[in-house]
C-alpha cells in the first residue's frame, strides 16, 4: 500500500485531481485477504491499467495500479501468440510487435491499457480482424471474491460453466474480475493507407454511405468539433487492397486540406481531438464519455447528422464533441456466445465527449445534461451502448447497463453476485 507519488499520475485530468485514499502497486496476501474478509473500503476497488477513464480513481477510494510493475509483455515465436500483463498500453504493445513484423487491433488512441480489449476493443482494423476481445485466448487474474483463475478460450468440449464465465469476462470484466494478464492472436504486420479531410455535413452523409461497402480492410472514423474532420485507414495486402483504397480515394469528397499517407501501423493514426479556438486550449478540462451502437444508417446517413448538427448548435462549449468509428464485416460474424459485447449488429460507434472546465460545477451539470440530452436524441439510431467508460458514479449509469447488456444483464447480475458477492468490484 502507497501514497501518490508524482510517477503515479493518471492520463484523465479529472481522476488525476482526486483526492483518493491511496495506490496498491500489486496484488498482494494483504490485498487478497482484504478482499476476501470484506475489509477493502470504501467500495468499489478501482483499477488503473492505461489510466484514460475517469474511474480509474475516485474520492476517498483505493485504485490497484497495474502500470509498474504489469509491463510484460512476451511474444512466443513458434505460434505469434503474446501474452500481456495488465499495465501495458496498447500502443507499447504494436510497437514491440513490429519488431517481430507482427501487429494487434488497437483503437484510434493507443494510450488506453487493458480495459481497451476487456470492454470489447473497436479498432480501424476490427471490420477485417474483429473486436480486440475475440483475439483472447487466455484470461487470468482473480475474481471479485479474491479467488484465483485461468481460463481457456472455450471449445466444443468445454463445459456450459466455462462457456459462462469467458463469454462474462469478455465485454464484461470489470465488473466482476481483477484482470492480470491475457494472452492474444497476432496478426501479420501490413502497410496502412491513410486519408483525411475537412467535409460538410452533406459530404460526410455521402461518405457514410460509400464507407457501408467499402470492403473490410477499409474503415472511416471522424469527428465533429468547430469542424468535421473524417479520416480513412486501408490496410494492404497484396494488389486487390492497393486497388480498392484507389478506388476509394476518387469517390469520396474531399477538401481543399486532403491529404494522403501511409503507415507502419495504427500508432501512426491522427488522435481524435476537437480544433480548438482561443483560451479554452489552455484551460485544464474535465470531461466524460459515453459511447452508442447502432446498426446500419445508410440513406438516413443524413438524417442522422442532421440531428448531430442539432446537437452540435446546442453543445454547452467548443470542448464538447462527438466522433464516430465504423464497425461491420468480421465484428458481426465472431460468436456471440463468446462474449458480452451482445451488439454484434453494430455498425457505428458514434461517442458523445462532454467537457468542462476543472472544478466549475455548473459548467459540469450543463456538459452531462448535454450528453444526455444528445443520447436521447440518438438513441433511435443507435440503441446500444458501447461500455469502454463505466459511470456508476452518474445518474444515468443503470440507463446505459440496460443499454449495454440488453437481454444477458440479469445472467450477468447473477454471475456477478456469486463471483463478486461483497461489491468489491464496480456495480451493474
Amino acid at each position: 500500500m502507497n501514497n501518490i507519488d508524482n510517477d503515479l499520475i493518471f492520463q484523465n485530468t479529472q481522476a488525476q485531481d482526486f483526492n483518493i485514499a491511496g495506490i496498491y502497486k500489486d496484488i498482494n496476501s494483504e490485498l487478497l485477504e482484504m478482499i476476501k474478509n470484506d475489509l477493502l473500503h470504501p467500495k468499489p476497488l478501482m483499477i488503473c491499467g492505461g489510466g484514460t477513464s475517469s474511474q480509474c480513481a475516485a474520492k476517498g477510494h483505493w485504485t490497484l495500479d497495474f502500470r509498474h510493475r504489469f509491463q510484460a509483455i512476451k511474444l512466443d515465436t513458434s505460434n505469434n501468440q503474446v501474452v500481456i500483463e495488465a499495465g501495458v498500453r496498447m500502443e507499447n504493445l504494436i510497437e514491440k510487435l513490429s519488431d517481430f513484423n507482427r501487429t494487434f487491433p488497437i483503437g484510434i488512441s493507443g494510450v488506453t491499457g487493458l480495459g481497451y480489449i476487456l470492454t470489447g476493443g473497436i479498432s480501424p482494423l476490427s471490420r477485417k480482424y474483429g473486436l480486440a476481445i475475440d483475439q483472447v485466448l487466455e484470461i487470468h487474474g482473480y475474481w471479485g471474491n479474491g479467488n484465483k483463475f485461468a481460463l481457456s478460450k472455450p471449445n466444443s468440449s468445454s463445459s456450459d460453466q466455462e462457456k459462462l464465465k469467458w463469454k462474462v469476462l469478455c465485454g464484461a470484466a470489470p465488473f466482476v474480475a481483477i484482470i492480470t494478464h491475457l494472452k492474444l492472436k497476432t496478426y501479420k504486420l501490413k502497410p496502412l493507407g491513410l486519408w483525411e479531410s475537412t467535409l460538410s455535413s452533406k459530404q460526410l452523409a455521402e461518405t457514410i454511405e460509400m464507407a457501408e461497402k467499402w470492403p473490410n480492410s477499409a474503415s472511416l472514423y471522424w469527428i465533429w468539433g468547430n469542424t468535421i474532420k473524417a479520416y480513412g485507414v486501408c490496410e494492404f495486402d497484396g494488389e486487390n487492397n492497393h486497388e480498392s483504397f484507389t478506388k476509394i480515394l476518387n469517390q469520396i469528397p474531399k477538401s481543399k486540406d486532403f491529404n494522403i499517407s501511409n503507415a507502419k501501423n495504427l500508432n501512426h493514426l491522427k488522435r481524435l481531438k476537437p480544433q480548438l479556438i482561443g483560451q479554452s486550449l489552455y484551460e485544464k478540462q474535465y470531461s466524460e464519455v459515453l459511447g452508442l451502437l447502432g446498426p446500419s444508417i445508410n440513406k438516413k446517413a443524413s438524417d442522422v447528422l442532421n440531428v448531430i448538427e442539432e446537437i452540435m448548435n446546442k453543445r454547452p462549449n467548443e470542448n464538447s464533441y462527438i466522433c464516430a468509428q465504423q464497425l461491420g464485416g468480421a465484428t458481426k460474424y465472431s460468436t456471440k456466445e463468446l462474449s458480452s459485447f451482445v451488439h454484434k449488429d453494430a455498425i457505428w460507434k458514434p461517442w458523445i465527449t462532454g467537457s468542462w472546465k476543472a472544478n466549475d460545477i455548473k459548467s459540469k451539470e450543463k456538459s452531462l445534461l448535454w450528453i444526455e440530452n444528445s443520447w436521447d436524441s440518438l438513441k433511435d439510431y443507435f440503441p446500444g451502448v458501447h461500455l469502454a467508460q463505466l459511470h456508476p458514479h452518474l445518474n444515468w449509469h443503470q440507463k446505459e447497463i440496460n443499454a449495454a447488456f440488453k437481454e444477458w444483464l440479469p445472467k450477468l447480475r447473477q454471475f456477478k453476485s456469486e463471483y463478486d458477492p461483497k461489491g468489491i468490484l464496480p456495480p451493474i
